[in-house]
């Protein structure tokens, strides 16, 4: 299936309006996550990785089992584009002020230096390597995400286009309840794909970051924190454990903050925010969304939860 820039375009500039409006985003915060959503939009039509043969992905029964496509280290992307981009975002956050400006500024210099490779800064990030973060945000303590957000933001266009191109390799799975709809008037899909049995995402098995509940049923659809990729899982089951005793998981809502809310599960102690816009005139998009609803992170961290997986931000 083509992905459709148009319509996409359209849906980011309305979602930028919405979260504009939000009293609680720093106007500078929206206008740096807005600018650069455009920037890796407009990056994803010229990103041009070198797709995986077919041979490299899992087979279909393994991936049924939950072996992913393509594990996450082994995913190639656009290092030519990678690189552009991650030298435009140092120069727009440069150009900002506070922590994260010095902080970009020495992460430059240590590039220019000699002292950071950005292969292996990429390599470490394909891989998952959160020490090598770690140990690089001690050198700027007050902004120590940086380097997580330029690398994430720069690479994952050329991810994202693979991650489309392999998913078209995904098994069909078989369906196991009923799910035609009850009225041609709902607008539904006629025959949405079958929940995965596990958490995490069937093409690189990466962990969610935030899910998404769709059409009148409430099918749950989760967000993949590296590849994005949105896949159909249990309605009723931890993203993180794949804990399913409903007395150990619940959820709560945050006033003032509506087409949200917040699961957790006392198994893991881990949470994840939830979109259910079904009953609102809301475009979703899951990365913003994810900004969109910081205040139900905070009630879930003052509860004592803890998030399984960064933002799509690196933070």
């Amino acid at each position: 299936m083509t992905f459709d820039y148009t319509k996409a375009e359209s849906q980011l500039d309305k979602k930028i309006i919405e979260l504009s409006k939000k009293e609680f985003l720093p106007a500078e915060l929206v206008s740096l996550i807005s600018n650069v959503a455009k920037i890796q939009l407009q990056a994803e039509k010229q990103a041009s990785p070198v797709m995986p043969e077919a041979s490299a992905l899992a087979s279909a029964d393994e991936n049924i089992q939950g072996r992913p496509l393509l594990a996450r280290a082994d995913f190639p992307y656009d290092h030519k584009q990678a690189a552009e981009l991650f030298e435009s975002f140092t120069q727009i956050l440069i150009n900002l002020t506070g922590p994260i400006a010095d902080a970009t500024a020495l992460i430059s210099d240590q590039i220019k230096n000699g002292e950071l490779e950005l292969e292996k800064v990429f390599s470490a990030y394909l891989e998952g390597d959160d020490s090598f973060f770690a140990k690089c945000g001690e050198d700027t303590p007050e902004a120590p995400r940086t380097l997580n957000f330029l690398v994430q933001s720069a690479i994952t266009p050329s991810i994202k286009v693979v991650a489309r191109n392999i998913a078209e390799n995904l098994p069909t799975l078989a369906k196991e309840e009923v799910e035609a709809p009850t009225s041609v008037d709902l607008n539904i899909e006629l025959s949405p794909p079958a929940a995965r049995n596990h958490g995490h995402c069937p093409v690189c098995g990466s962990i969610p970051f935030i899910h998404e509940l769709r059409h009148k049923q409430g099918f749950r659809y989760a967000d993949c924190s590296f590849c994005h990729t949105e896949y159909r899982v249990r309605r009723l089951a931890c993203a993180y454990c794949d804990q399913t005793d409903q007395s150990k998981m619940k959820f709560f809502n945050v006033e003032g903050e509506p087409g949200y809310r917040v699961e957790v599960c006392d198994s893991c102690n881990n949470y994840i925010k939830t979109i259910d816009f079904r009953e609102m005139d809301k475009v979703s998009i899951p990365t913003l969304d994810d900004l969109e609803s910081l205040p139900l992170d905070f009630l879930a961290v003052e509860e004592g939860y803890k998030r399984g997986t960064l933002s799509s931000w690196g933070f």
